[in-house]
């Protein structure tokens, strides 16, 4: 013997049970911690990904002439010094970042990054593209990762560069 159920009480119950257990929102993909250069380069102009060019990132010494060749739409990473969630909320949105965007870091890339020298000192190495991706996850944004090999190993494989001058994204 089954006992139907009155339309009020079902809708009354999908209600209930809809808001006890809410249905997941469609969410993207997790971002690797890493990307080759291949990926990158196959997605290069995605209206969801904004590259960022960290070289020298944190660093008083304005742009060096080796940022003078970036990868295509790339924009560089200077204005990233934020004191609060505000002033990055600000900083992101003028860099056409939000919640939903994949940022890509990347820096010089292996064999090239250096600070604190001195004569007669050791180098230190610098991995600018990791003290950038640790910026942007200390203000909640987990959509970022970095180029493996930096633009070292892009411009080895003589992929695409532009010239910094050549765009008003700098």
């Amino acid at each position: 013997m089954f006992r139907s159920v009155s339309p009020v009480a079902a809708s009354v119950r999908d209600v209930i049970s809809s808001a006890a257990f809410p249905t997941p929102p469609a969410t993207r993909p997790a971002v690797s911690p890493s990307v080759s250069t291949q990926w990158l380069c196959d997605h290069l102009g995605s209206d969801t990904m904004v590259v960022l060019d960290g070289r020298g990132f944190g660093r008083a010494a304005g742009p060096s002439e080796a940022r003078c060749s970036r990868i295509p739409t790339a924009l560089f990473a200077d204005g990233f010094a934020a004191a609060d969630d505000a002033s990055f909320r600000e900083i992101t949105l003028r860099y056409g970042i939000d919640s939903s965007s994949t940022v890509v870091l990347y820096d010089a890339g292996a064999g090239s990054k250096t600070a604190g020298s001195s004569a007669g000192s050791e180098t230190a190495p610098v991995d600018d593209a990791a003290r950038l991706r640790d910026v942007f996850r200390s203000f909640g944004h987990e959509r970022v990762t970095v180029l493996d090999g930096g633009f070292a190993k892009w411009n080895a494989e003589e992929r695409p560069t532009e010239s910094a001058a050549d765009s008003s994204a700098a």
